[in-house]
């Protein structure tokens, strides 16, 4: 199958995700629907989301942000690619996570309990191979790291945000460098990775779902 194909459908899997989304968060808005009724019953208070920067580069993703209170916060995601196409020696495979402390500071008045800046500490995982242009560069077993960071969350709509966030850390693990050659992979060299830099940079859309967990000021007023 080849990597032409399997990103045309991931795209239109990405873009799928996004209608639905969008479809159910209006549906839900409407005072009739029933999907509205459901979100307000049976659904715990939580924000689904997905960083659209990894979906632009055909990883997958998905994340939840748990409120604690009302300052705190946990925000856990997962993203998973397996993309390869073994005649033109081009892979593109990765899978990890993070999971993060929030702290939501200032005034919350007027605010849903995810909405403004935020404060975070972090901790993430993440194994990879990738190759093009012959060159391969793959870890072999999970690279681990963390680091701090800064976020803003701007409300779109009633259940809709778009959440800004980056990170600056640590990221270690070991490294194969390797390069094709005569129908085989022939390895190159072993590193160690130690970098400390830019570790998370995020532009996620936010769907909020759970009773009452909606954006006050994007409310219709009557």
């Amino acid at each position: 199958m080849s990597d032409v194909y399997l990103r045309g459908n991931m795209s239109r899997y990405i873009l799928l995700i996004l209608l639905i989304i969008v479809r159910l968060t209006a549906a839900a808005g409407s005072p009739d629907s029933p999907c509205r009724g459901c979100m307000e019953c049976c659904v715990p208070p939580v924000a689904l989301r997905t960083n659209m920067i990894s979906d632009l580069a055909l990883i997958p993703n998905i994340g939840i942000t748990v409120p604690l209170g009302n300052r705190w916060a946990v925000d856990l995601s997962w993203s998973y690619a397996w993309w390869s196409n073994n005649m033109r020696h081009r892979y593109w495979r990765t899978y990890g996570g993070h999971a993060e402390i929030r702290l939501y500071p200032g005034n919350r008045d007027n605010k849903n309990r995810l909405e403004g800046h935020h404060l975070g500490v972090y901790g993430q995982m993440v194994t990879y191979d990738f190759e093009f242009g012959g060159k391969g560069r793959m870890g072999p077993k999970w690279s681990a790291g963390g680091g701090i960071a800064y976020g803003y969350t701007l409300p779109i709509g009633q259940r809709l945000s778009l959440d800004f966030t980056i990170g600056i850390g640590y990221l270690g693990g070991k490294q194969y460098r390797y390069y094709p050659t005569g129908g085989r992979y022939v390895w190159e060299s072993t590193r160690n990775i130690n970098y400390i830099g830019p570790t998370r940079c995020e532009i996620s859309l936010v769907w909020l779902i759970g009773k009452g967990n909606v954006n006050p000021s994007k409310i219709r007023q009557e």
